[in-house]
């Protein structure tokens, strides 16, 4: 069915371009008959189309195998997806890795922060006693007590500011932890420090006399920033994972 069809097609193709083309009779041949009763005369015509030409080598033509068209398509389509995807890959990193950098040196900037804000509290609290028990050595010097409520007022506001600070540290952190993908990473650190007990500066009751308190303070303050060198070293070890 296929090949009658074909032959169909050929024979109208065949027809239509007769018209239009070029028709060249290459010869004419008379043959005799066998007997005068029976006398045929019959005509042989050669027909040379080229248009026809054309057609039949373009039906030839288009019996190649689909794939010989569609395996160039579709290397060429891996290719171009494959340097896209390349090229997304390597962007992505690259972002990657500026995010982590840009956490790391905020991390330590609010380091630097937290620890000047440490130092300030430990000599608050130490002050702050002090001025007490110098006004409680001598009741008359009002200066002293003012003194010692103005030391316990800036212990508050820097008290707020290193809980601000502490809070922003976490949140650097926690991108940090989720950036490279570990989100419970800090957790046991974070818990020291929410769960951290500050230490309390002396009240130097055993203080008699101003030499006394004056050497009291000065030790007392030292312990005081010592001790508090075990809460800031928990944001050392914190950082230090951060790379």
């Amino acid at each position: 069915m296929k090949t009658l069809c074909t032959l169909i097609l050929l024979f109208f193709c065949t027809l239509t371009f007769a018209q239009a083309g070029s028709i060249k009779i290459a010869g004419i041949s008379k043959v005799e008959p066998a007997s005068k009763d029976t006398a045929i005369n019959t005509t042989k015509v050669e027909l040379v189309n080229s248009s026809f030409d054309k057609l039949v080598n373009k039906l030839i033509e288009q019996k190649k195998s689909i794939w010989d068209i569609l395996i160039p398509f579709l290397i060429g389509a891996g290719l171009t997806l494959f340097t896209q995807f390349s090229i997304e890959l390597w962007k992505f990193w690259k972002e990657r890795n500026q995010k982590k950098q840009e956490l790391i040196s905020k991390g330590l900037a609010k380091m630097y922060v937290i620890l000047q804000a440490i130092r300030h509290l430990a000599m608050y609290k130490n002050h702050k006693q002090y001025y007490y028990r110098a006004h409680e050595m001598n009741t008359a010097d009002i200066d002293s007590f003012n003194k010692h409520y103005d030391k316990g007022q800036e212990q508050r506001d820097t008290e707020i500011r290193l809980a601000e600070n502490i809070a922003e540290y976490f949140q650097l952190a926690t991108e940090y932890a989720i950036l490279t993908k570990s989100k419970n990473y800090f957790q046991k650190e974070f818990e020291t420090v929410i769960y951290y007990k500050h230490p309390q500066a002396s009240n130097f009751k055993d203080c008699t006399t101003e030499a006394e308190l004056d050497e009291k303070r000065r030790t007392d303050e030292a312990r005081l920033n010592e001790e508090y060198k075990k809460f800031f070293a928990i944001f050392e070890g914190i950082q230090k994972l951060m790379k």
